[in-house]
Formats: C-alpha cells, structure tokens, sequence
C-alpha cells in the first residue's frame, strides 16, 4: 500500500501523524482522506510500519515539569567488566525513557525522569552505585535553541533545568495521562478503547488533552518514528565548547543546519567543558566531514562527535511510573 504515496502524499502523511494528529472519533479516516488513502488502507500500513519497527507508537507527549516531575541526560564510564550490568540496571529502570553506548570513555548516556519527591540526581547516583567508579556527568538543560520534531528523533522528555512549571493537578488528570501516555490502537476507533479504559465520554477526552495543550502540559499528540527506520543511518551527539560570549551566536548557526534537529545548552564541568550540545542525524556516510566543516565555519576549535554504537532503549517517556 505504501506504493500508492507519491513523495509529497508520504511527506504529508509523516506531518499529519507527528505534528496535526486529528482528535476525532475515527482520526485515521481522517488523515486517510487527506492522503488519498482508504481508512483500513492507512490502518493496515500503520500496522505493518509498527510490526517492522518503523512506527514506535501514536501517544500523547505530555511536559514532566508540568506534573512534579524533573528530567535531565547523565553520562557514565563503565568498565567493559560491569557494562552488561550497568545496562541491565539502567535500562530496568521505569523513569529510564532513553539509554545509548557511545564512542567515548563516557560510554553510556541516558535519560531519567524522577516525579515530584525524589532528588533527580540521588536517584542518578543510586541507581549507578554498583558500576560508578570513574564519576557520573549530572547534564540538565539550562537553554535550549532547537527542539525538531522531524521523524521524531528528538530528546523525549528532558526540560529546562530552571523551569519550575507545576499546575494543581488531579487524580483525574493522573489517570488521563497514564492512559494516553500509551500506545492509541490502531483501531477504527481508538479513542472509544481509551474512554472504554477511562470510563468516560471521547468527548472528555478530548476536551482534556486541549485543556492540558493550552496550559502548557501536552507538548503533542502524535506518532513517534524509529529514525533509523526512515533512512537516517546515523545518530550522532556533537558536543562543543563555546566560550560564554560567543554560545547564543554559535547555537543560532547550528541550530540552522538540516541535520542537526536539536541544540541545547548544558552544565560542563573541568573534566568534560564541553557546554553546547547538537543532536544529529545523518544518512550520508560523509557525517564526520560535514561536522569537521561546521567547526571550520564556525572557528570552533574544540569539539567532540560522540557516535551512537547502539541504542540500548528508547521508549516514550512515562509519568507517574510509581
């Protein structure tokens, strides 16, 4: 089925689930009229998109802030002795939503979320206790300048380290966001399952997740892609040190450039200075090239691009795991 998509049918398919998923009672015949596809026609591609691991899921995205809870990205050595272990650990973890072997002596990265009560790099440390000898980089946001949704590759979950946006939510709000936190089935109807679940009316559901988008609580609702899936071969972090002066200059060139989908300013330390951070995807094999030429550009004489070897977890970030 996927034949009968000319480029610009696919092209608008990918916008339509990832950034203007309709809240209606049937939204694949929605997107199907839109695409020039029948509704089970777009059911059927969906389902095998998620059976070949193309399509991860179609959930709501949902701010930890806004609900008590803090995020950030931790970097640890381990020695290649206790890596199965770290990683088994690590990835055991339900507030774990993201975890990567990299080509450093950082070799592992990851992403953890803590609801309200728990101290964020506590639960870091405990959590690493049994294969941290060599120290563990604590590396919250403190700017971001780029967050792409392009074929969702993006840093799900993490939030300014400065942002303190809590609102009073319920137990009924809890409930909402545990359900549509999951999967939506790719039924017909897949929010009647949700309400059928919820006890309640489609209609709340959807008055519900507008509420929380106009508060600021739901970043989105929509589709999540494997990017490697979709061609994007290479997953690389490059990181860079950017003296004070010059990090809102740098980051607004970078942020620029097609490949990189994500740029962020973090905390450095001594022992790792760098401060900028870019998320980049490539599906040319030329990538060191093309990031050797933006430090060029940019007269960035320090700089280190940490290749991803394997991505050891990637799931949509879960709230009120506890």
């Amino acid at each position: 089925m996927e034949h009968k998509l000319n480029p610009e049918a696919k092209r608008l398919l990918f916008r339509l689930l990832q950034k203007e998923f309709p809240l209606t009672k049937r939204p694949f015949l929605a997107i199907a009229k839109k695409v020039g596809l029948k509704e089970v026609e777009l059911i059927s591609l969906l389902r095998d998109w998620e059976r070949e691991g193309r399509l991860r899921q179609i959930s709501a995205i949902f701010s930890p802030e806004y609900f008590g809870h803090r995020s950030s990205l931790f970097a640890l050595k381990v020695c290649e002795e206790k890596l199965s272990l770290a990683i088994d650990r690590i990835n055991s973890h339900p507030g774990v939503s993201h975890n990567y072997l990299r080509n450093h002596e950082y070799n592992l990265w990851f992403t953890l979320v803590v609801p309200e009560g728990k101290d964020l790099l506590e639960e870091a440390k405990a959590l690493c206790q049994e294969f941290n000898e060599n120290g563990l980089l604590f590396l919250p946001i403190l700017k971001k300048y780029k967050i792409s949704v392009v074929f969702e590759v993006e840093q799900e979950g993490e939030e300014d380290f400065h942002s303190r946006r809590t609102f009073n939510f319920t137990e009924d709000d809890v409930r909402m966001v545990k359900a549509l936190q999951e999967p939506l089935p790719l039924v017909k109807e897949p929010f009647l399952v949700k309400a059928e679940e919820l006890n309640c009316k489609i209609e709340d559901i959807f008055v519900w997740l507008k509420k929380m988008k106009r508060v600021g609580a739901l970043r989105r609702f929509g589709a999540l892609f494997k990017h490697e899936r979709l061609g994007f071969k290479h997953n690389v972090m490059v990181v860079w040190q950017i003296e004070e002066k010059r990090v809102d200059e740098v980051a607004k060139s970078l942020s620029k450039i097609p490949e990189i989908t994500h740029c962020y300013l973090r905390k450095s330390y001594p022992e790792f200075p760098y401060n900028l951070y870019t998320m980049c995807h490539f599906k040319e094999e030329n990538f060191q090239e093309k990031i050797k030429a933006w430090a060029h550009t940019l007269g960035i004489k320090n700089y280190l691009p940490l290749e991803t070897l394997k991505e050891l977890k990637k799931v949509r970030l879960k709230l009120f795991y506890e």
